[in-house]
């Protein structure tokens, strides 16, 4: 254990003599809450000692969450792309019975994210968790054993229920564990393990198509157990949300669980007496209202702010048009003449490896990029890219012409890297900005909107594009090009800044005139020799 640390109280600002001393080199100004900075830069955690890695290996547990989600989300992006597959059951890879079969998921998510907040509010995170897993688990089974459509639209009206109350509940919970100044790195690698599953599904999808008969599908089907038996094993063992803890009144366990993760064990660290004071002013908890009460996320402007900004990171996200790699990447190989179900597979495979490499760089740049930047100039990048992925897909319209490998390897290209700047800006920031903007007593039903409003989307995404692209192919990529050329503004202008502040300390910039100015308000500070910042 670590020597005690002074309370938070004892850290004060410098002195006005002092202050006449100054160098202004050793002043800068810095974006966030400078009460909040001081304290972190006072008494920095290590992210090497015994304790911290624990926390990881708790962490581990809510990032499966995001590993099942890539894996169910993906898998059947690579069985549609079978024969196999489309023998079975007398498919093709496109048009209206193809697109039900991926909206019915989007259903299930849907409907499953009006319980996540009630489950979440009232049985905590944990048990959020936990019931997930049991649903994913469950829907498994069925799509392991289907012999028809009834067996796939069950199991994937299921799926979707589970996977949706689970990847409400983990980034929720991994938001309130993680200590403040490691928030967007730590939630921002949960999403990212998204791209562990994506890459299991699509590598085991590869290889099992080399099989004959069933087996070439039921295998990858079969590996959805995985993720949920260990996410079941795991919740038994790990800690509860020390905020909801706080909110439902156990602050003593709340108090304890901070001081270990967060403060080295020592109960008066800063950090630790910062977050329990802003709990306790922040955190409300109305004994009377009904968990099923969603008025409180709308009430106030202040809550309204907070709704629009998950509404925008909600939507443009997924209509940005990672969704169409997502559901129909092997058929996008398609329309650049690559008609090789195995080397489509392939391909499918190596885009998830590239993908997950851009969301490893995007966690790491979380604070040092700031989640508005990153957005706004992250969806002109996308906008280029995918107008690269356009105009190679046009080349190939004409089915007398004969395939030109360059051109084919250019538009594949371009589809890498779109999905690559995809995973770097959206993929870390989807989960972390929407549970960011959110209060404390309204994130879990407000993640659970999240989810309902990220489907509606894809809503559109599974079944209009399945005939979409069946109807006019290439061209509706222009649709996407055109959208995030809007996202772009529309961050720039409505954006709002997250970073450098804890959750609680957000309320004063959604208190603001225009939120989005003072996101971006910057506080002089004074560097010290030990690397200490105080405030002026």
């Amino acid at each position: 254990m670590s020597a005690p640390l002074a309370p938070v109280a004892s850290i004060n600002s410098i002195s006005k003599e002092d202050e006449k001393n100054l160098d202004s080199s050793d002043v800068k100004d810095v974006q966030g809450n400078s009460e909040f900075i001081e304290t972190v830069t006072a008494a920095p955690l290590s992210p090497w000692s015994k304790t911290s890695f624990k926390l990881y290996a708790i962490l581990l547990v809510a990032a499966l969450n995001a590993t099942a989600s890539g894996f169910d989300g993906s898998i059947f992006s690579s069985i549609n792309a079978m024969d196999q597959y489309k023998h079975y059951f007398h498919h093709k890879e496109t048009g209206s019975s193809t697109g039900i079969i991926f909206m019915i998921y989007t259903i299930g998510n849907m409907v499953g994210s009006l319980f996540t907040g009630p489950i979440c509010d009232h049985f905590g995170r944990r048990a959020g968790m936990g019931a997930g897993s049991i649903l994913i688990g469950a829907a498994a089974i069925v799509l392991l054993a289907a012999k028809n459509d009834s067996y796939l639209l069950g199991g994937r009206f299921l799926l979707g229920f589970g996977i949706s109350i689970g990847t409400s509940s983990a980034p929720t919970y991994a938001l309130e564990l993680a200590p403040p100044q490691w928030r967007a790195r730590i939630v921002g690698s949960y999403n990212s393990f998204f791209y562990t599953g994506s890459i299991l599904s699509t590598g085991v999808a590869y290889a099992s198509n080399k099989a004959s008969g069933e087996l070439a599908f039921r295998l990858p089907l079969g590996l959805q157990l995985l993720p949920p038996a260990c996410i079941l094993a795991g919740v038994a063992f790990i800690p509860e949300s020390p905020r909801w803890l706080t909110a439902r009144g156990r602050k003593d366990e709340a108090q304890a669980i901070l001081a270990k993760y967060h403060g080295g064990g020592d109960i008066n660290h800063p950090l630790v007496q910062l977050e329990i004071k802003e709990f306790e002013e922040g955190i409300q908890v109305k004994g009377a209202q009904s968990v099923w009460n969603y008025y409180d996320l709308v009430n106030t402007r202040n809550q309204r702010w907070r709704m629009l900004m998950n509404a925008f990171m909600s939507f443009f996200a997924q209509l940005s048009g990672n969704s169409v790699l997502t559901y129909y990447l092997p058929t996008m190989y398609t329309k650049l003449g690559i008609v090789s179900t195995d080397r489509r597979l392939l391909l499918t495979f190596a885009n998830s490896i590239v993908s997950a490499t851009g969301a490893v760089a995007g966690s790491a740049t979380n604070d040092r990029i700031g989640r508005r930047t990153k957005l706004w100039v992250g969806s002109i990048v996308l906008a280029c890219l995918f107008a690269g992925v356009t105009g190679f897909s046009s080349q190939f319209a004409d089915k007398t012409k004969a395939i030109h490998p360059a051109l084919s390897n250019g538009g594949v290209a371009f589809i890498f890297l779109f999905g690559c700047a995809y995973s770097f800006i959206y993929t870390p920031l989807t989960a972390t900005y929407c549970a960011e903007v959110l209060a404390n007593h309204t994130r879990a039903k407000g993640m659970g909107l999240h989810v309902i409003m990220s489907n509606c989307a894809n809503l559109y995404n599974t079944y209009v594009t399945a005939i979409a692209l069946d109807s006019i192919g290439w061209k509706y990529y222009l649709v996407f090009v055109a959208l995030n050329l809007f996202y772009a503004f529309m961050w720039f202008t409505f954006g709002v800044e997250t970073r450098g502040r804890t959750l609680e300390e957000l309320d004063a910039v959604f208190d603001a005139k225009w939120p989005p100015k003072a996101a971006l308000s910057k506080a002089p500070m004074v560097k010290r020799d030990d690397g200490h910042l105080e405030g002026l």
